[in-house]
């Protein structure tokens, strides 16, 4: 983790800058817009023949504020190449002695991670720390519910033409359509040899490749998801998985 530091709790030595140099390449933290605490400057500070604040007397406490932090993530969640990129997370610091090491934990419901920092003589000092897109549930992301298998069997073999076709899980509302259709006869009929595609499993699944159309294109055109479905299954911020659809396809990763 590459650690930058902006702004601390009490300025920032040369001592302190060398030891972020040294710190990891993938993330860098920054905290921003905090100075220390009345009671909680060094003695110090105001002593006879020094500029008032110039020195920082050492055991000096950081305040509390917001911690940032990145990540880059080099790996494709389930193949999806979307997913590769620089994670940026934050949160909450609160104050803490001199010498003390903290845990920050990453907030909002996009990120997973944590931070540690170490209040060094006033200023926040990066340590280490992790940031990566959270896997949610598409429902969660959307309110868009995926289903990957089922125990009914006419429901099963609808989940596995819409992996083959559709590069993605069943979606509720439109699985339970075909099913009906499928189950009640309504089309796909013997007497026409099944629309001319030989049986009622052809037929059913040419009619829903052409219902598809522009998803189905796409989809078997590159191999994954197309563009569109993904964005209705896990919104303009997350990532559908390209493999692993049956373990994986009712959730999403929030993306860089």
């Amino acid at each position: 983790m590459v650690g930058t530091l902006l702004a601390g709790c009490g300025g920032e030595t040369d001592a302190n800058r060398e030891e972020l140099k040294s710190s990891e390449p993938e993330s860098e933290a920054v905290f921003e817009g905090f100075t220390p605490a009345a009671d909680a400057r060094g003695a110090s500070e105001d002593a006879p023949g020094q500029p008032d604040g110039s020195v920082h007397a050492a055991g000096m406490s950081c305040t509390g504020g917001t911690a940032g932090w990145s990540q880059q993530q080099w790996s494709a969640w389930n193949s999806n190449s979307n997913t590769v990129g620089t994670y940026s997370c934050s949160g909450t610091v609160f104050g803490a002695s001199d010498g003390s090491t903290v845990s920050v934990a990453a907030a909002g419901a996009e990120r997973t991670g944590s931070a540690q920092i170490r209040c060094s003589n006033g200023t926040w000092v990066w340590v280490s720390g992790t940031c990566d897109g959270k896997v949610v549930s598409t429902l969660t992301a959307t309110g868009y519910n995926l289903v990957c298998s089922h125990s009914d069997p006419v429901r099963s073999k609808w989940i596995g033409w819409y992996v083959a076709d559709l590069k993605r899980c069943a979606d509720f509302d439109g699985l339970e359509w075909w099913v009906a259709q499928y189950n009640s006869n309504n089309g796909c009929s013997a007497s026409t040899n099944y629309d001319g595609y030989g049986s009622k499993d052809a037929c059913f699944r040419a009619n829903f490749q052409i219902a598809a159309g522009s998803e189905y294109t796409e989809a078997q055109s590159t191999g994954h998801i197309a563009a569109q479905s993904e964005y209705l299954a896990c919104g303009p911020r997350g990532a559908y998985p390209w493999s692993n659809i049956f373990a994986d396809g009712a959730k999403c990763k929030y993306r860089p």
